[in-house]
C-alpha cells in the first residue's frame, strides 16, 4: 500500500532555518487507505440473477500510521461503507515498544484469538468472523512478547468498540435488542484473551502452532448481573513452497445470565443483528497456493468452515457451512478477489439471518463475488 509520508518538520515547511542532527529521530505521519468496489450475484435473489448481478461501491478506508518517538507509535483505520450511517472505527491504538522483545498496545486493538493471521484467504472470510473469532477488534489493552519461535499475547478488553445496541462495527459483537421476537440484554465486558504461538522451521517447510483462550463477562443490562463468555481454539498453519494448509478448531459457550432464548444468542455487525447457536464448535480447513509473476502474485484457495451447535437445549439448531473457492490477485496498488461463496444456514447467504440455526430453507446457496481494491 502506498502512503503519503508527512515528516513533521514544521520549521522547514514554514521556511525557517532548521538544524537536524544525523541521528535525530524525525516524527512522521503516514496517511493512506483504499477504495473498494464489488460485483456480486446472489442466487437466492431473483432480481440479482435477472439483471446479471450488481456492481456497487463497497468501502472507503482511511489509514493513519504515526511514529511519535523512538518507542511510541499509533495506528488507526476508519471505514466508510456503502450506507450513510454505516461508518466505523476498525482499529485505533497507541503502541509502545521500548522494552526488549515486548510491545504494548492500548485502544481499539485486535483480539488475540485463533490463528495468528486470518483463518481464511477470501473476501467473505469464515464462519469465525461472523461469530467474533476472526479479525475482531475491541477496546482494551494488549501485550505481545516475541522470543525466537515463540509469540505470547495477553489482552484485556473492557468492552466492544461500540455500544451493544449500536449495530455498527467491523466484526461481530454481542447485541442488546430484539431479534426475531426475542429480547437479548447482553453486553461484552471484562474479557481476557491469551494466545500462544510457536513456529517450527524445517527449511522450506514452516509450521505455526497456536492455542488460544478467552474468558469474559456478559453483562445483563436488565437484571444487573453477569453471564460468561468462554472459548478456546487450537490452530495449525503450514506453508511449503507456495502451498499453505490451515486447520483450526474453536469451542465456545455464550452462557447468558437470564436466557429465555432457548439456546440462541444475538450478535451484530455491519448494521445487522442476527441469532447464533449459543454453544458449539467451529471447524476450519483451508488450502491455498501462491504463484509469483513479474507483475504480481496470484493465490488460489479453497476455504471451508463448519459450525456444529450443541443441540441438547434446542432441536431447531442445525449445522452451518461456508465453502469458498476462489483466487486473489495482487498487482501494483490493486488487490482483487474472485470468489464463489457456497453456504448453508449461514448469515446473509441465501437470505438467511443466523448461524447454527435450522432454517425453513435448508438448501445450499451461493454468492459470486468480485471485489476490487485500490490502495493509495
Amino acid at each position: 500500500m502506498k502512503k503519503l509520508k508527512l515528516s513533521i518538520l514544521i520549521g522547514a515547511l514554514l521556511g525557517a532555518p532548521t538544524v537536524v542532527m544525523a541521528d535525530e529521530f524525525k516524527p512522521s505521519v503516514d496517511i493512506g487507505g483504499a477504495v473498494k468496489v464489488k460485483y456480486f450475484i446472489d442466487d437466492a435473489n431473483e432480481s440479482s440473477k435477472s439483471n446479471g448481478g450488481t456492481f456497487a461501491f463497497d468501502a472507503l478506508e482511511l489509514d493513519i500510521d504515526s511514529e511519535i518517538s523512538e518507542n511510541w507509535s499509533a495506528s488507526a483505520k476508519y471505514v466508510f461503507k456503502n450506507s450513510s450511517s454505516n461508518h466505523f472505527i476498525k482499529y485505533a491504538y497507541a503502541a509502545y515498544d521500548g522494552v526488549e522483545d515486548w510491545q504494548f498496545q492500548g485502544g481499539v486493538v485486535g483480539k488475540p484469538f485463533g490463528n495468528k493471521s486470518f483463518i481464511s484467504h477470501n473476501w467473505w472470510e469464515s464462519i469465525n468472523y461472523y461469530m467474533g473469532f476472526e479479525d475482531d477488534y475491541d477496546l482494551g489493552l494488549k501485550a505481545i512478547y516475541n522470543s525466537g519461535a515463540w509469540t505470547s499475547e495477553i489482552a484485556f478488553f473492557k468492552n466492544s468498540e461500540y455500544g451493544a445496541s449500536d449495530k455498527r462495527g467491523y466484526a461481530a459483537d454481542a447485541y442488546t435488542g430484539t431479534v426475531n421476537g426475542t429480547e437479548y440484554n447482553n453486553e461484552e465486558t471484562n474479557t481476557f484473551n491469551i494466545r500462544q504461538s510457536y513456529v517450527l522451521d524445517f527449511d522450506e517447510l514452516t509450521v505455526q502452532l497456536g492455542a488460544s483462550l478467552e474468558y469474559g463477562q456478559l453483562y445483563d443490562t436488565v437484571h444487573d448481573d453477569n453471564g460468561t463468555s468462554t472459548a478456546y481454539a487450537l490452530s495449525l498453519d503450514a506453508q511449503y513452497s507456495g502451498y499453505q494448509l490451515q486447520l483450526q478448531m474453536v469451542d465456545y459457550d455464550y452462557d447468558q445470565y437470564d436466557s429465555k432464548s432457548n439456546g440462541l444468542y444475538a450478535m451484530k455487525m455491519a448494521e445487522g443483528a442476527y441469532e447464533v447457536a449459543a454453544k458449539g464448535q467451529i471447524f476450519a480447513a483451508n488450502i491455498a497456493k501462491s504463484i509469483g509473476y513479474d507483475w504480481g502474485t496470484v493465490t488460489l484457495y479453497n476455504d471451508y468452515s463448519h459450525l456444529t451447535p450443541d443441540t441438547d437445549v434446542n432441536a431447531k439448531l442445525n449445522d452451518s457451512v461456508i465453502n469458498t473457492t476462489g483466487m486473489s490477485i495482487a498487482v501494483s496498488d490493486f488487490y482483487i478477489f474472485v470468489d464463489h461463496i457456497y453456504g448453508k444456514n449461514a448469515v446473509w447467504i441465501g437470505g438467511q439471518q443466523g448461524l447454527g440455526i435450522e432454517h425453513e430453507n435448508d438448501d445450499f446457496h451461493s454468492l459470486f463475488n468480485v471485489s476490487v481494491s485500490y490502495y493509495f
